[in-house]
């Protein structure tokens, strides 16, 4: 890379840094070489214009110097680069409108169908080296965990964004249906998943899912569709992770032996203190019969047998439910938490608030 390449590509991660999911510099320039594979350094250079609020073609255009660049060039440049998943974009009275995205979730959920094995390598190191503390560092997660309708009691009350019949009813339309790019990655490095055969799992909602549909990354289905594919998901044990919204923008169905997120989780003492969940598993010893099915069904390794009975790890668990439905015994069930989380209204205010808190940090 010559300088001033390196001069480009480190304005924009500098640039992408600014965000409430930040791009931060590693000590290896590993997150340079990802950019260079993704975006031409005309891209790139485009790319810092941008902001993380949605634009117009106009406004972003009157950034740049005089004869730097024409209005005709700009447009066709964005319109590709929407194509390559590097910005996102809406269309309002009639016009797109253009804003930066986040690595995570943003370009590399975009990058499905297209995703190469040099992009996920460098993605691998960022993440490992670099991007987790990012992603993780302020405890306020972009995921949480919607449990399965199955392994709740009936008594327990629930709210309307802990029903997935309801989140679905509640979901903005259009509905886009695309490949899980987790499992997509692990099959393009040989790796296929343990858990399922299911690729096309991933359901992205209103300006996001039309995004999808209309790059066809997605197709389009309906809600019952929707509820038809994340039943088959359930049913393979894989785990319901929503955007933490009440009205979340997507909802991905996970397993631990590909997904991004509960991949690194399993890593990590206390899995629960990171992935919001007004629920946790439960078991009754005296109904219990030792059988092991909830701990080979277990994605964060939350459940162990000691003297023969299965026992829940509490820190471990993120109260997904997937242990409930396959214990012969009926001996587990998801009991809700005593302090109730509420998940932010909107992406908006969940970026704030993480903003928020990451200005808290930094002052301490």
């Amino acid at each position: 890379m010559t300088d001033t390449e390196q001069d480009i590509y480190q304005e924009l991660q500098k640039h992408l840094d600014q965000f409430p999911i930040g791009f931060p510099a590693s000590m290896s320039g590993v997150e340079l070489r990802m950019l260079k594979h993704l975006f031409t350094e005309k891209e790139a250079f485009i790319a810092t214009k941008l902001s993380w609020d949605y634009d117009t073609l106009e406004n972003i255009y009157s950034r740049f110097n005089d004869g730097e660049i024409s209005i005709e060039y700009l447009e066709q440049t964005l319109d590709s680069m929407i194509k390559k998943g590097l910005i996102k974009y809406k269309k309002e009275d009639g016009k797109r409108l253009y804003a930066n995205i986040p690595l995570v979730v943003g370009i590399y959920e975009y990058q499905v169908d297209k995703v190469t094995l040099e992009f996920l390598e460098a993605f691998e190191e960022y993440l490992v080296t670099t991007f987790g503390a990012e992603l993780l560092g302020t405890k306020i997660s972009q995921f949480r965990t919607i449990p399965i309708e199955q392994s709740i009691a009936p008594e327990q009350r629930i709210a309307n964004y802990d029903e997935i019949r309801q989140v679905i009813e509640n979901s903005e339309e259009p509905i886009g249906v695309a490949n899980c790019l987790c499992r997509q990655a692990k099959d393009l490095m040989s790796q296929p998943c343990k858990k399922t055969s299911l690729r096309e799992s991933c359901l992205y909602f209103g300006t996001i899912g039309q995004l999808f549909i209309n790059e066809e990354w997605a197709r389009s289905i309906n809600k019952e569709e929707a509820l038809e594919i994340l039943q088959k998901a359930v049913n393979d044990g894989l785990v319901l992770q929503s955007g933490n919204t009440k009205n979340p923008e997507f909802i991905c169905t996970c397993c631990g032996c590909c997904c991004i997120i509960l991949t690194k989780l399993q890593m990590l003492p206390r899995p629960a203190r990171i992935i919001p969940s007004n629920f946790q598993s439960e078991i009754n010893p005296d109904l219990c019969a030792g059988c092991g099915t909830c701990v080979e069904r277990c994605q964060t390794n939350a459940i162990k047998l000691v003297d023969n009975l299965a026992k829940v790890i509490l820190k471990r668990c993120i109260g997904c439910g997937a242990c409930v439905p396959t214990c012969p015994e009926g001996a587990i069930q998801l009991k809700k938490k005593e302090e109730e989380m509420i998940p932010p209204s909107t992406m908006e205010d969940l970026y704030s608030q993480i903003m928020n808190k990451k200005q808290q940090l930094r002052k301490k």
